[in-house]
């Protein structure tokens, strides 16, 4: 199931992951993709409109699988040098788009998972991703409109130019006596970042990097697999445990449906949220790599003086989906 997926996501899609998580079914799992059922049909029920995600019902874990988000820098300046940098840090995975090699390459951008050294229409027409955040920091007025352009005419969860107002008005104006309606050029973040007062390149870095989380984080949740999680499932060649959060209270820092594999030796790949569960968690599924059983429930309690004991604020629980999975 865990493969269905990430060929969905290859290809461009967001399918459903359903996991029971309780009962005479737990850890049997099922993926929509599209119009299609892989796996148990039996735990699937009908996912109406596009309603807040991850959520449980009738025992069975529901979540729509994204990719990571896609930070696409038009433009490789100083800004851009350090918006890659504090990107990359939150989980985005970073392009470049610049045709001047001595501006857009790897030492400049080490993070960068992709660089493309051409016009920034030829690079924008070969993008093709709906979780796409685009920044517009090229050199000069007439790229910056030429990317709107491009990127009004195709989907994105975000667009931000910068500039001045005065700038960023003669760019609408000629985009609007071009036919762009003003409800197009709304969707824009411009000028772009929180506004906190920022001036040098890495101030203005944060700003941006702020605001595209701000945007992200208030939009449909889907659960996001990070880079590591995903090549684990890809590439492991041994049996592993997969942990899953199905809920949490109190003070855990990551969101349900995060993920995290175990392997045999104890080595942790991705996290569900780092401390004491995480450790609890850990243990528990190297015991059921070695012992069984292959599926199991578990769930992690520290009130706040156990968390103050292991240095921590405060307590919280975790409810976790331990499952064994073969390579």
């Amino acid at each position: 199931m865990f493969k269905r997926v990430m060929q969905a996501i290859k290809e461009g899609r967001s399918p459903y992951l359903y996991t029971a998580f309780e009962g005479v079914q737990i850890g049997r799992m099922a993926v929509l993709d599209g119009k299609t059922v892989y796996g148990d049909a039996q735990i699937v029920f009908p996912v109406t409109g596009d309603g807040p995600l991850p959520y449980a019902q009738n025992g069975v874990l529901v979540e729509r699988i994204t990719t990571p988000p896609h930070l696409i820098l038009c433009g490789a300046g100083h800004v851009s040098v350090y918006t890659a940098k504090i990107a990359k840090m939150v989980g985005f995975r970073i392009t470049v788009i610049d045709d001047r090699p001595d501006f857009a390459n790897a030492e400049r951008f080490p993070d960068a998972d992709s660089i493309l050294n051409l016009p920034f229409d030829e690079a924008l027409d070969a993008i093709d991703d709906t979780n796409a955040y685009y920044v517009i920091v090229t050199r000069g007025h007439k790229d910056d409109r030429h990317c709107l352009e491009k990127i009004l005419g195709k989907p994105y969860a975000y667009c931000g130019m910068i500039g001045s107002r005065s700038k960023i008005g003669i760019v609408y104006d000629n985009l609007l006596s071009q036919g762009y309606s003003q409800e197009q050029l709304d969707t824009v973040h411009a000028p772009i970042g929180l506004s906190i007062g920022a001036n040098t390149p890495e101030e203005i870095a944060v700003c941006i990097v702020g605001e595209m989380i701000r945007v992200k984080n208030s939009a449909v949740r889907g659960s996001e697999w990070d880079e590591t999680l995903c090549t684990a499932i890809e590439t492991l060649s041994e049996p592993y445990a997969m942990v899953t959060l199905i809920a949490k209270k109190g003070s855990a820092p990551r969101s349900t449906g995060a993920r995290m594999v175990v392997k045999r030796d104890g080595t942790i790949i991705s996290s569900i949220g780092g401390g004491f569960g995480e450790f609890e968690a850990a243990e528990c599924a190297r015991e059921m790599l070695i012992n069984g059983p292959a599926v199991k429930r578990y769930t992690c309690r520290m009130n706040n003086t156990d968390a103050a004991e292991n240095g921590m604020i405060c307590g919280g629980e975790i409810d976790i989906l331990i499952q064994i999975m073969e390579a």
